[in-house]
């Protein structure tokens, strides 16, 4: 019951609890610059992946997101997601870093970056994430669980000396699941902000506390997204996986605009998202674009707008997905086109030798390239948003200045002086 009432206390429109009072909004002021946030997962450095923190050109990135610490559904604890990856794996001695010592794990080698080489990367840890979407709901559904929920990720922030708390739930089913993650966020907010009192004697919202949003009505429509902003310092706004193995048609996930040629007049595409939002109130500086450094193949297909049996091996360990590094490097010139009225890549294939069990005939995949991020920068600048963010690092080709997908995008906001520098 007093659980019930807690929730209650923070109902839709509520300005009258004692929370609410003690945790004023945070700042609107005019952000001076772009974000560029890219999420780094702890099983980027095992096979197949091998992709490590030093591998990104952080010059060019404004915030990194370390994904992910799990949820306890039975107490509601949040930990690290691979203790060995995040604190435990070696790192040797190396030329970037200017120290001449060995360090232990991802969080350690990305904040040992920070210190040394990037002091304007702003480092969270990302709560969460799509293997942890019941865990959300499980692990917060009575007080006890919500407040250790609270207190062992703040333990975390003090514990590995980072930056601020991302929260990826994916995501709230009903209203009252929208409640429990806006008390979330107040909570969060509130012991940030006592951290902050601590440190420094004021507040000053210096501690970054984002979440990794939804983009599409069916979902936001249980968030009270004008009060969660209050809180929040951004949103990275998930514009990808529009479609997938679970769709009824091929179909690009990361597209832009709804294309010309597709014959669903309702399919989703990140600029819906984005007016969604903004209709709701959300400033625009706020809303980060969300890009994916993959595509999702549909197999058996005409193509665009049509049926399809299967997705594919992909290029990974999960079917269906296909790296963006992998993809160019993979398939012919004559393979790869680009659809300009979605602003989106795309492969087809009649006949794809790649995958590790058999060929895969008449292959679709919907991708970003660089043709597609560049039209992104121009809509982000037009629309004043708030910068660019992508999943994951792993599969941009860093190592290629004109295949570079976060150096495309920077770019085109007119460079790395465009970047916000906190």
């Amino acid at each position: 019951m007093l659980f019930k009432k807690l929730i209650r206390s923070f109902a839709i429109g509520s300005e009258s609890s004692d929370t609410a009072k003690s945790t004023p909004p945070t700042s609107h002021t005019s952000q001076k610059g772009k974000r560029t946030c890219v999420y780094f997962t702890s099983w980027s450095i095992y096979e197949e992946r091998n992709h490590f923190p030093q591998d990104i050109p952080l010059d060019y990135a404004t915030n990194v997101f370390l994904a992910f610490a799990n949820i306890d559904s039975k107490t509601g604890e949040v930990s690290l997601g691979d203790k060995y990856a995040d604190l435990e794996y070696e790192f040797k001695p190396s030329e970037e870093s200017g120290l001449h010592q060995k360090v232990h794990g991802i969080v350690r080698k990305f904040v040992e970056l920070q210190t040394v080489k990037y002091p304007h990367i702003k480092i969270s840890l990302s709560i969460g994430g799509w293997s942890n979407r019941e865990n959300f709901s499980k692990g917060l559904n009575t007080e006890t669980k919500l407040l250790r929920f609270i207190d062992s990720s703040i333990k975390l922030v003090k514990e590995l000396g980072i930056n601020g708390i991302d929260l990826d739930w994916e995501y709230p089913q009903n209203i009252h699941e929208g409640k429990i993650y806006l008390q979330v966020i107040k909570s969060l907010r509130e012991r940030l902000r006592e951290m902050e009192m601590v440190q420094f004697g004021q507040i000053r919202d210096s501690y970054l506390l984002t979440i990794a949003s939804p983009a599409f009505e069916d979902k936001l429509q249980y968030f009270n997204l004008s009060e969660m902003d209050k809180f929040l310092s951004f949103w990275n706004l998930m514009t990808y996986d529009f479609a997938g193995e679970w769709s009824e048609k091929a179909g690009y996930h990361c597209n832009l605009f709804n294309s010309a040629d597709g014959e669903d007049e309702d399919a989703l595409c990140a600029d819906d998202g984005v007016k969604y939002l903004l209709k709701h109130g959300i400033p625009s500086e706020k809303i980060v674009l969300g890009m994916a450094n993959y595509g999702r193949s549909f197999t058996n297909t005409k193509g665009l707008g049509h049926d399809f049996n299967g997705v594919g091996r992909g290029s990974s360990d999960e079917g269906g997905i296909w790296n963006y590094n992998v993809i160019i490097k993979s398939f012919k010139p004559s393979e790869i086109f680009y659809d300009a009225k979605a602003c989106s890549a795309y492969v087809y294939s009649h006949e794809c030798k790649l995958g590790k069990n058999h060929p895969e005939k008449n292959l679709f995949i919907g991708f970003d390239n660089v043709e597609s991020v560049k039209r992104k920068a121009q809509y982000v600048k037009s629309m004043k948003l708030g910068g660019g963010m992508w999943w994951e690092s792993c599969g941009d080709d860093y190592q290629d200045e004109d295949l570079c997908l976060l150096k495309t995008f920077v770019k085109g906001l007119g460079g790395k002086e465009q970047l916000l520098r906190e």
